[in-house]
């Protein structure tokens, strides 16, 4: 499964205290489904949630929101459904927090497509679709008028 890493990465990159002391996140997954049908290709689809945790001394404020919209921002490319479909905005994304943790928990899904020719079996872990061409990302993120991280591509 590959969107761990991926989100993994992208929290480090863009939230300085990740990018400081990484050792702070952590992500797990738990009990998932493989699904798949009856038809002539082997290819599947993993679903599993992903959980997400971030501890340090005093979860500030801050850092709740630099996460979420951190993360919010990762699912619009990588897991677009769960923000544009009205039932699995209300569930697939949960959070707790207490004083020293913050836990995300996301219902992540990924296709795998899996191909016969010539008795070659070839595995491939499909993207998602891809943003349309207008859609620009930002690099930097403000709160409150005060910029809290930057990054580059």
């Amino acid at each position: 499964m590959q969107k761990p890493i991926q989100l993994q990465q992208r929290l480090t990159e863009q939230i300085p205290q990740l990018t400081a002391a990484p050792e702070k996140l952590a992500l797990t997954t738990g009990a998932g489904n493989v699904v798949a049908t009856s038809a002539p290709s082997l290819s599947f689809e993993y679903r599993y949630p992903l959980t997400v945790t971030i501890t340090d001394e005093a979860i500030s404020e801050t850092l709740v929101d630099l996460v979420v919209v951190t993360v919010l921002d990762w699912l619009q490319v990588n897991q677009p459904e769960i923000l544009g479909n009205a039932a699995q905005r209300l569930s697939d994304f949960t959070f707790t927090q207490q004083a020293n943790s913050l836990v995300l928990t996301l219902q992540l899904t990924e296709r795998v497509q899996v191909s016969d020719s010539e008795d070659v079996r070839t595995i491939t872990h499909l993207p998602e679709p891809p943003l349309p061409e207008n859609v620009t990302l930002p690099r930097e993120v403000y709160l409150n008028g005060e910029l809290i991280s930057s990054w580059t591509v």
